[in-house]
């Protein structure tokens, strides 16, 4: 069980390394990356096998702290989701010369902090409440 659980925390990190890595690889022109969608399905599935894991050990697991990064891991997914939708929509609507669409804003970069932000709260969370 030890070592289920530690490859289970070692893909939740991986997630979470994902998620931070590919905003800042983007963040002079953000934007969410499908990486960053399905680094938040990883996170969000070893997350609750993670506790999943931990009701079934004999611990004292904390209920708040586990409701608290669910709520933020549903978030982020969702935000990533939709940004990841409009991303899809706006390089498909692009021109292939890239003139016009300079003047244009990309659609999903508020979505795109917006991740990177819950993902920071999310480890917050996770290393600060006992």
């Amino acid at each position: 069980m030890e070592i289920l659980r530690e490859i289970l925390l070692t893909l939740h990190l991986l997630g979470m390394a994902i998620i931070v890595g590919g905003y800042f690889t983007v963040i002079r022109s953000p934007k969410v990356l499908p990486g960053m969608l399905h680094a938040s399905y990883l996170q969000l599935i070893t997350g609750l096998l993670l506790m999943g894991l931990a009701e079934m050990g004999d611990g004292e697991v904390n209920h708040m702290k586990i409701g608290i990064k669910l709520v933020v891991a549903i978030v982020i997914t969702v935000l990533a989701f939709i940004g990841n939708k409009k991303q899809k929509v706006f390089a498909a609507s692009a021109p292939a010369d890239g003139g016009a669409a300079t003047a244009v804003k990309n659609p999903s970069a508020t979505l795109a902090h917006l991740v990177f932000v819950f993902a920071i709260i999310n480890v917050i969370v996770a290393v600060f409440v006992h």
